[in-house]
């Protein structure tokens, strides 16, 4: 379990850096008290409301009678490196909506942005890797790899900016969104304990693609440099300039994403033919003028057919 990614999926990621002071891990999490989150620094009483209602789900969540045998399989954590974009999609205000609306209507409103946002994400080729708190990750490139995983990616997370309109419709209320969309090397593999495990990605891309979210404002897209350079002939991104991203020894160049752009022709690549292309470029001057008509011959291709 992430913490840090926990925290931040309940709107709570200012609260980070006390349970890493505190030596809080995910083993002891769901042993917290309300003097514990007060000792923590948790101030406010909604803020140790929240925490204490997630915690109790996390105390609440069943684990299998047969994951409890001596005998369960032991998990397969041989990983492979994998090339990947992470796109991640965090609605941008739960916390207020956490202490206006009640639980029934938060929940529906999460249900209907998660429907909107996973369709979306399977739709394009990626994969859902998990849900926390009001953010959804999707990778593209595991376990099933694309030549444009990026694009996809791309075109999934301005899908989904473009479809919160009709999910605030749906819900009555204004939803907003950031997303963060990064790519590079991950391992990617079979994660956790012999009574549970789920395949996922980890490495810094997936790091990297949660804080670009984090520092995303309200409808904005922000994406890697190494993102935006498969991008620049097909999607139109603006340089939004250097970001200093914690956990990073270097500030990160980042691009904000705002829509994609049609190829001129001459930026698509001609697929086969290549000699026929040649002989009618070459032909094209004398055609213009009267009576200057001249045929275009080739030579077939050893093994192709001739109709005359």
């Amino acid at each position: 379990m992430d913490l840090s990614a926990w925290l931040r999926g309940l709107g709570l990621g200012q609260y980070e850096q006390a349970f890493r002071d505190n030596a809080i891990e995910p083993d002891v999490l769901p042993q917290l008290t309300a003097e514990d989150l007060k000792e923590l620094g948790v101030a406010l009483v909604g803020h140790r409301r929240k925490l204490l209602d997630a915690i109790a789900a996390l105390r609440a969540t069943p684990v299998p009678d047969d994951a409890r045998m001596p005998s369960a399989a032991p998990v397969d954590t041989i990983g492979e490196r994998r090339q990947v974009t992470v796109l991640f999609a965090d609605l941008a205000g739960y916390t207020e909506w956490g202490q206006q609306l009640d639980a029934e209507e938060v929940h529906a409103l999460l249900e209907q942005f998660f429907d909107c946002a996973d369709r979306v994400i399977q739709e394009q080729g990626g994969r859902i890797d998990k849900h926390i708190g009001d953010c959804v990750m999707g990778v593209f490139g595991a376990p099933v790899a694309h030549s444009d995983d990026a694009e996809r990616a791309a075109r999934a997370a301005l899908a989904i900016r473009a479809a919160m309109p009709e999910v605030s419709a749906r819900v009555g209320h204004a939803i907003g969104i950031h997303i963060g969309v990064a790519g590079g090397q991950v391992v990617a593999s079979r994660t956790g304990s012999a009574s549970h495990s789920e395949y996922t990605v980890t490495g810094d891309t997936v790091n990297l693609a949660s804080r670009l979210t984090a520092a995303a404002e309200a409808g904005e897209i922000l994406t890697s440099d190494d993102t935006h350079r498969a991008l620049v002939q097909r999607f139109d991104c603006i340089d939004a300039g250097t970001l200093a991203i914690k956990g990073f020894a270097e500030p990160v160049r980042a691009w904000r994403l705002r829509g994609s752009r049609p190829v001129a022709r001459e930026q698509r690549p001609f697929v086969g033919r290549r000699g026929e292309l040649v002989l009618l470029e070459a032909a094209s001057p004398h055609a213009a003028k009267p009576g200057a008509a001249r045929p275009c011959m080739s030579v077939a291709r050893p093994g192709s057919v001739r109709r005359g």
